[in-house]
């Protein structure tokens, strides 16, 4: 257990040491020498040299991704959350998503907490994605969602976040319900 978590409770332990198995099973699969996974300064997973990640977990599932690093910018981004409350919906407005999206979400013909759920995953998912590229903090509302489909979620970059990803730029995620929960799953090639 990292130093960082000693002191938190034992679920938020045991949330970690879930992802952290799951991505040491995945590199051992991959004929990577068994290593721990450390957290960096920025609270990301540190992978072993040529290889990209991501790590979720709530109280009941942990999931992990692992890829080759194929180039300098390459990342994977996944996130699952279990769904809002309909009583916290209304409140990330505004931080979550802008009025616009607002407005794109109520055609969508969904109910409110699956969809706030959805644009929050999606977005943790292109946070980790993009962050390579980035490697700063960006806020949710550069990030614009634009529609969905049955399998992908469609989002816009409001405004420039790295050279590589100007202002404009399309990418997608992709969703899928899992019960009371959902899982979102994006690439940095999904944004070229």
């Amino acid at each position: 257990m990292p130093k960082a978590l000693s002191r938190t409770v034992p679920k938020r332990q045991a949330e970690f040491l879930a992802g952290r198995f799951l991505a040491r099973t995945l590199l051992e699969q991959r004929g990577i020498q068994s290593q721990d996974v450390a957290i960096g300064p920025n609270r990301a997973p540190i992978w072993p040299h040529g290889i990209v990640g991501s790590i979720s977990h709530h109280d009941q599932l942990a999931a992990c991704v692992i890829s080759h690093q194929t180039h300098d910018r390459c990342g994977v981004g996944l996130d699952i959350e279990r769904l809002i409350a309909p009583e916290l919906v209304a409140g990330m407005a505004g931080v979550v998503t802008d009025p616009e999206e607002g407005r794109r979400l109520s055609t969508q013909g969904m109910d409110d907490c699956v969809l706030m759920t959805l644009i929050f995953s999606a977005k943790e998912s292109i946070f980790k994605a993009l962050y390579p590229q980035v490697q700063r903090y960006f806020d949710f509302l550069e990030v614009a969602f634009t529609h969905l489909d049955e399998q992908w979620l469609h989002f816009e970059l409001k405004c420039e976040l790295a050279a590589t990803l100007p202002s404009g730029r399309k990418g997608k995620v992709y969703y899928q319900m899992m019960g009371e929960s959902v899982l979102t799953f994006t690439r940095s090639e999904y944004f070229d």
